[in-house]
């Protein structure tokens, strides 16, 4: 009992004395003002504390908000970036499409006697490539056998059967396939031949080199346009590389055609009325 009275007596004695202080201390010129300097010392460092904490958890919700706005930045340009490469994309081929055409007008007006029939690659042989493939047009479209295939860039091959809504074509690189062509820059005799293993590869093969030709790298192969099948002018491919046998009438070379068969989607049929001589030269062109 006398505890709990001792202890009563102590808090009223400190609540006087803490009264008294505060009092004095409101009077700025008093000498006490020591006192409550001394007591406001402790309560100014934990003040500080939470006003620290405070300003860092001010700062970190800042933070957050700045890395969600910069994540929806970012994903604002992704899609600004996602857009441009598609424009691109659909702007190279607009503009592979204009060249193609351009190429189209230009081959033409060097194929006047030509009726230019365009169509779809809707199937093809089994392999990688385009040695056998089938197209949406066919005998009631007008197209027939032995009509030459091309596109903007060079000889495919030539019509090897059609049906009334489809056709077959046979590429240059299909093994015995031929045709009668010639060096553009010597304007030398030769033959394009397909080779069942460098059909494989996506080329064909040059024979019947003359002795006397300096065949090179890089030389422009074109159609000769004997045969009865092929127009003259066409370009063919160009000389990959030249090898020699056992003796020089081995000599033969690699073509690489100017079609990328690989990637073919479409054709251009060229149709024509001529009579069909292919009985006639099959040995120059196949």
């Amino acid at each position: 009992m006398k505890y709990f009275k001792s202890r009563a007596l102590i808090i009223l004695i400190v609540t006087l004395v803490l009264i008294v202080t505060i009092g004095l201390t409101i009077n700025p010129l008093s000498n006490v003002n020591w006192i409550g300097n001394l007591i406001s010392v402790p309560f100014t460092a934990v003040e500080r504390v939470f006003t620290y904490a405070g300003q860092e958890v001010e700062a970190g919700i800042g933070l957050f908000s700045d890395v969600e706005t910069l994540r929806a930045e970012n994903k604002a340009l992704k899609e600004e970036i996602d857009k441009l490469n598609n424009e691109r994309t659909e702007y190279l081929r607009f503009k592979n499409e204009n060249e193609d055409l351009k190429n189209v007008l230009k081959l033409k007006e060097q194929l006047k006697d030509f009726e230019f029939m365009g169509a779809n690659v809707i199937a093809k042989d089994t392999g990688n490539l385009f040695n056998i493939f089938l197209t949406d047009k066919g005998s009631t479209s007008g197209i027939g056998y032995n009509m030459p295939v091309i596109t903007s860039k060079g000889l495919v091959g030539k019509v090897a059967s059609s049906q009334p809504f489809s056709s077959k074509i046979i590429s240059i690189i299909e093994d015995g396939s031929a045709v009668s062509a010639i060096v553009s820059k010597s304007r030398d005799l030769v033959v394009v031949k397909g080779d069942l293993k460098l059909g494989k590869e996506g080329l064909c093969k040059l024979v019947y080199i003359p002795n006397d030709l300096d065949l090179s790298q890089g030389d422009k192969i074109e159609t000769s346009g004997l045969g009865g099948i092929y127009p003259k002018g066409i370009i063919i491919g160009t000389v990959k590389e030249v090898r020699t046998g056992e003796s020089d009438l081995d000599r033969y070379a690699i073509i690489q055609p100017a079609v990328d068969l690989r990637r073919l989607s479409q054709v251009v049929i060229l149709k024509n009325d001529m009579p069909d001589t292919s009985s006639e030269m099959e040995i120059i062109d196949k």
